[in-house]
């Protein structure tokens, strides 16, 4: 079972990328669950990927990466024995780090009967509002940036070249390691090199 996960600020695009990086894997015959989490009473993130006709399991109550570690390896558990799923999509909430959730998998590492890769994780920056979120949320934007193997530099459709380069330059600078992607999660462009990575990458 490999564990596919989804950062990036609220905002960023990720359930609109989810979605369509999901359809193609599924497209492709692999077996898909979706694990989402939002903070507050009403999981919309959850309503709009059931509306697209997948299946996503909910996990309530906070933060995925802190508060409900215990619940979110419960649920790779049930998913695990119930669906036996060939990949995985983690969607935490805007403001969970990579590496906390990576842990949390790992920790069922221990029931043998459950074998746990992980693609490369991928986290989106929305490169239309960088210099704004930088401003507000800094050390979280980093961190996301920091904990990820693929930076996917998302909103290039409506956003302009020198914003786009700027993002990419800071990117680098903070991860030199990472893959960097340009994506549109509205149009799907560069998506399709992103479930390559998926399906690929180690």
């Amino acid at each position: 079972m490999k564990i596919f996960q989804i950062a990036g600020f609220l905002g960023s695009g990720k359930t609109t990328a989810l979605i369509k990086i999901a359809k193609e894997l599924t497209n492709r015959g692999e077996r898909i669950a979706i694990i989402v989490n939002d903070i507050g009473e009403v999981a919309v993130d959850g309503k709009i990927i059931e509306d697209y006709g997948l299946d996503a399991k909910e996990i309530a109550s906070g933060c995925i990466c802190c508060q409900v570690s215990g619940s979110f390896a419960e649920t790779l558990s049930i998913i695990h024995d119930s669906f036996n799923p060939d990949i995985v999509i983690v969607e935490p909430t805007g403001v969970a780090a990579p590496n906390i959730v990576k842990d949390v998998a790992d920790s069922i590492k221990s029931n043998e009967l459950i074998k746990v890769q992980h693609a490369p994780i991928l986290t989106i920056v929305d490169s239309s509002r960088i210099e704004l979120l930088l401003k507000a949320v800094k050390r979280l934007v980093e961190k996301q940036i920091k904990e990820a193997d693929i930076i996917g530099i998302n909103k290039i459709d409506i956003s302009n070249e020198d914003l786009i380069t700027s993002t990419e330059k800071f990117v680098k600078n903070l991860n030199p390691q990472s893959r960097i992607i340009r994506i549109s999660a509205k149009t799907g462009d560069g998506l399709s090199e992103i479930v390559e990575e998926i399906l690929n990458g180690h």
